[in-house]
């Protein structure tokens, strides 16, 4: 099916819920944006493990990429939910300068962290109050590649959902269970009463990052870019651990410390 007008009901729906964290919510879907992103999305929804509602495209983005990229996983998805967009209402749908031409809508993944849901040997990574979508996107796609069993959201991270998380997360969300519970307190209780080591990312005080023993079942906790952890919130965690620096430097990028103490609890097992 050829979209052409821009005052599609799915073009708008698109875009209300590209712009509106509130539409996101009440209806339980969100967008991507990008043809690398896109594929692989629409890739994972073919196989069973992703929900994907619509896909979007423009011949001219089929054109240009088809050798390069599996452009098939596109022009063969479901004829009832795969639409072919002209370049001008891929402009409406756009989200960037420069837009690929290539949308999907897809279904939240996120889960209800429970006692049930938390594996005593498991790997996780404790977000609390992370603000910036690029550097949850990046922890998301880091904690994919090394293969953690879980990221828990808590305190007021910013949404999951943002369009800008979604796209520096690069498809990896449904490669990762995804949990939000805004309780920073609960969440690590549950940790803790499974007998997951909480391990609070501290600039100072911790145990060096370089000997800590991120065996077993374990968790690390980062947070807020600014303020890092309140103490506490550092001290509802079993353990603390520190990044070594050297010369004056006192702090690093969240997503930086976090992608050292993802790389160091996952050679732990």
């Amino acid at each position: 099916m050829l979209i052409s007008g821009k005052d599609n009901p799915k073009v708008k729906l698109y875009r209300k819920l590209y712009e509106s964290k509130k539409a996101r919510g009440e209806t339980g879907l969100f967008v991507a944006e990008g043809i690398i992103n896109c594929i692989d999305l629409a890739q994972l929804a073919e196989k069973g493990l992703f929900g994907i509602e619509a896909v979007f495209y423009t011949r001219e983005a089929v054109e240009k990429y088809r050798g390069q990229l599996d452009t098939a996983a596109l022009e063969d998805f479901d004829p009832r939910r795969r639409f072919e967009i002209t370049p001008e209402v891929a402009e409406k749908m756009g989200g960037v300068e420069k837009t690929q031409g290539v949308f999907a809508i897809a279904k939240k993944l996120d889960r209800k962290l429970t006692a049930e849901e938390i594996s005593p040997r498991g790997k996780y990574l404790v977000l609390d109050s992370v603000q910036d979508p690029g550097n949850l996107g990046t922890m998301i796609r880091t904690s994919a590649a090394v293969g953690i069993e879980g990221l828990i959201m808590t305190g007021n991270t910013v949404d999951l959902y943002n369009p800008k998380v979604v796209r520096s997360a690069m498809a990896s969300m449904p490669r990762v269970k995804l949990y939000i519970e805004k309780d920073y307190a609960k969440a690590v209780g549950l940790l803790n009463a499974a007998g997951i080591k909480t391990c609070a990312a501290v600039v100072h005080g911790g145990e060096s990052a370089r000997e800590f023993d991120f065996s077993g079942g374990c968790a690390v906790v980062i947070g807020n870019e600014a303020r890092g952890l309140s103490q506490e919130d550092a001290a509802l965690c079993t353990r603390a651990v520190t990044i070594p620096m050297k010369g004056d430097m006192d702090s690093l990028n969240a997503a930086i410390a976090g992608t050292i103490l993802l790389w160091e609890m996952s050679c732990n097992e």
